[in-house]
């Protein structure tokens, strides 16, 4: 019952997911990240545990996003319930939705020269939600190649073209990319709005301050 959009951004070696739902304290449990490693946006009705998994696979056993995402779904008692989107730091996509996922769900990924992506969502007002938060995140890494706002437009294009059906109450954004305290640290921005009329708005807002803008 939310929307997600994840991105590696090939030039700056940063990558994110950035998230909204109609539950609250969603960043709690739907996005994951590891610098050189991947990006998970695990949701619909949510196993959080398929996001560690799915980093593990990848940084230790040196799979795919998609050979991750299907092994991880394999030790899933309930896997058709899951919608569970990956980027990996090679670049590659993955992106799954079982058939009891909420309707009104969709994913759009794609590869490219500069960077790799996947929106997902379910229980949307349309698919057109999709659409729009794909459309807004490329045209934006195009236009400025700043990952933080493109992933923001995309999650306000997505609500402005319908959202979650049941209305916006919680947002969240993780960036990860190389630091000054290494690998044990390696959070660029991690800001979540677990409630709100309108966390979409709190969450830029709160990016601003940080940014200093």
């Amino acid at each position: 019952m939310t929307y997600s959009v994840l991105i590696l951004d090939k030039t700056t070696g940063k990558a994110g997911v950035g998230v909204a739902s109609g539950s609250v304290a969603v960043g709690s449990r739907v996005p994951w990240c590891r610098h050189g490693v991947a990006c998970v946006a695990t949701q619909a009705f949510t196993n959080p545990s398929l996001g560690p998994k799915i980093l593990r696979l990848i940084e230790e056993e040196g799979l795919s996003a998609e050979d991750a995402l299907n092994q991880a779904l394999g030790t899933d008692p309930e896997p058709g319930k899951r919608q569970v989107a990956v980027v990996d730091f090679a670049g590659r996509v993955a992106c799954f939705t079982g058939d009891e996922a909420p309707l009104k769900r969709k994913c759009a990924k794609g590869t490219g020269e500069g960077f790799a992506y996947v929106v997902a969502g379910n229980l949307l007002r349309n698919e057109g939600v999709v659409e729009a938060a794909a459309f807004t995140l490329l045209r934006e890494m195009h236009a400025s190649g700043d990952i933080v706002e493109a992933i923001l437009s995309a999650l306000e294009a997505a609500a402005e073209a319908g959202g979650d059906a049941r209305g916006e109450r919680s947002a969240a954004i993780l960036v990860v990319g190389e630091t000054a305290w290494g690998p044990e640290y390696d959070r660029v921005l991690d800001v979540r709005v677990d409630y709100s009329e309108d966390p979409l708005s709190e969450l830029r807002r709160i990016v601003n301050v940080l940014r200093g803008s």
